[in-house]
């Protein structure tokens, strides 16, 4: 019985430590609104594998994200810091945004 308890224990742990190693974090957007991010550090440069949904615009520590076309989409935002990941969703509109 202690031993299922430890290792459980010690499973929970190294999932926990394997996700904040590189956590994917989520934003949702409906089409024609923006979202702007505050990093760390200042953005060196940002990826968008499908640049035809979001347009990104960067000043220093801030990163914006225009939503154009529904779908979504993988960003990574580089900064001196590390990578920062995102999965961007973009809803027709607000009402098909998750809850």
């Amino acid at each position: 019985m202690k031993r299922s308890i430890i290792v459980l224990f010690l499973a929970s742990i190294l999932s926990t430590v394997a996700f904040a190693s590189n956590p994917r974090k989520q934003v949702s957007l409906p089409v024609g609104h923006s979202m702007t991010m505050a990093m760390p550090a200042n953005v060196t440069s940002v990826r968008v594998d499908d640049p035809s949904l979001v347009e990104v615009k960067r000043q220093g520590r801030k990163v914006t994200l225009v939503a154009l076309s529904k779908g979504s989409t993988e960003a990574t935002v580089m900064t001196a810091e590390g990578e920062h990941h995102f999965r961007v969703y973009v809803a027709a509109d607000k009402y098909a945004l998750p809850q």
